[in-house]
């Protein structure tokens, strides 16, 4: 019992049921993120238990957390503590409906390629999102406020290109009978420090660490939101240029 649960996000509550439920539906060590792994692992099974007595499919539970992960960009777009703190909710709320889909279908027995093709699109709301933190760290640094409608017509433009180039990958990426994988994300699991940097550089790094930045923010009076949007939208485009290189340097070994 011991090992079990050193190898799953488990809670000292979990009964031995609940740890043949992780068991059968939550995914090996290898395959989480930090954020996934310590906290929304931990409880989203018992989340999951309860929607499988319900008529509520994971295609359903997957289309959520679409939904949320896209207003928490929009939040963002509001430059005031209060959105971003529900926007730091709506990112959670959608990535904890990011585990529960694919729990919820292995509980089921019901993987099938629609999961796939959704759980795919949602990788790609990044963009929009992170077109949304740059233009609230221009207003925030101007100490002026975004016209929302104007900003959030910026949005909508961006996520409909970002949706228009990703529909067909996701549909290709369903036919696929190989996992996508990189040297840079097969480098997260070498190391604790790598997957730290990981979870650094990652939107859920971002948003576990914003609400610490709003209360350091509140108390200093600096400008400190803005600087960190910045900082995190640099360390992400240097995230994409190392991906890069190693990618390409992978493609030419070969």
């Amino acid at each position: 019992m011991k090992e079990l649960r050193k190898n799953l996000p488990t809670l000292p509550v979990d009964s031995a049921k609940i740890l043949e439920y992780r068991v059968q539906c939550q995914k090996p060590r290898r395959k989480e993120d930090l954020w996934s792994w310590y906290v929304l692992r931990r409880i989203s099974i018992y989340i999951t238990l309860l929607l499988r007595r319900t008529p509520i499919t994971p295609n359903a539970v997957t289309w959520l957390s679409l939904f949320f992960f896209i207003l928490s960009g929009w939040l963002m777009l509001w430059t005031k503590p209060w959105a971003m703190l529900t926007a730091v909710l709506a990112y959670n709320l959608g990535y904890l409906c990011d585990c529960i889909d694919g729990e919820l279908a292995r509980l089921r027995g019901k993987t099938g390629r629609l999961g796939v093709f959704l759980d795919t699109l949602i990788r790609y709301t990044s963009i929009p999102i992170l077109a949304a933190f740059a233009l609230s760290a221009h207003a925030l640094a101007a100490e002026t406020s975004l016209d929302l409608w104007s900003a959030s017509g910026v949005y909508l433009a961006t996520l409909a290109a970002t949706m228009g180039l990703a529909i067909p990958f996701a549909y290709h990426y369903t036919h696929m009978q190989t996992e996508e994988s990189d040297p840079v994300s097969d480098m997260r699991t070498t190391s604790f420090f790598w997957e730290c940097v990981a979870f650094v550089t990652g939107l859920p790094g971002f948003f576990a660490m914003l609400p610490l930045f709003l209360w350091l923010e509140s108390l200093s009076g600096l400008p400190l939101i803005a600087w960190f949007i910045a900082s995190f939208l640099i360390l992400w485009g240097g995230k994409t240029a190392f991906r890069l290189y190693h990618v390409l340097k992978a493609l030419n070994s070969n």
